[in-house]
């Protein structure tokens, strides 16, 4: 018997408490406001069409007490549709003859405005080198100038002075 009168109990207040949860879905008074996207030249859906591909290291400049030196180094941009960047190069170090690797993946920020992006999550690879990669790590803001076939990337430290300059150009899809 012990057993009925729980689930008439049960039964009961399930019984009081389902009305409550019935609600007449209504469609909303007033749509919500929103603006047309800008797709128009110099708009970030502009610039992000504008990098989206991969894209070649020309050249790799390190700027030093305000003189760039050329430092040998290669390659390969890619971004995608989805503010994702990914670069994989390497730098030849002469006096180690052993190449120090450019391992970057992770989404950026890109401010059009001022012509910069910024990394959002970017990751290294391994470990950053400070005497080594310093000037180009991941934590840099970037600013960028950009053709249809040229993107050059300009390193900047916290106070705005630039570290390095990375040369680009996109490769032929």
């Amino acid at each position: 018997m012990h057993g009925s009168t729980t689930e008439l109990i049960l039964v009961a207040v399930c019984a009081l408490l389902l009305p409550g949860c019935a609600v007449k879905a209504t469609p909303r008074q007033k749509p919500l406001e929103t603006t047309k996207v800008d797709t128009g030249a110099g708009s970030l859906q502009a610039t992000r069409r504008a990098l989206e591909g991969t894209w070649t290291l020309v050249s790799l400049d390190v700027i030093e007490s305000g003189v760039p030196r050329r430092v040998p180094a290669k390659g390969t941009l890619t971004y995608d549709a989805y503010g994702n960047m990914r670069i994989e190069g390497r730098i030849e170090n002469d006096a180690a003859r052993t190449p120090t690797l450019l391992e970057y993946t992770g989404r950026i920020v890109i401010d059009t405005t001022r012509k910069q992006f910024y990394p959002a999550d970017l990751v290294a690879g391994k470990p950053v080198d400070g005497a080594t990669l310093a000037p180009v790590s991941p934590d840099k803001a970037r600013r960028y100038e950009l053709t249809s076939d040229t993107l050059i990337v300009t390193y900047m430290d916290a106070a705005s002075n630039a570290t390095a300059i990375a040369n680009w150009r996109r490769v032929a899809s």
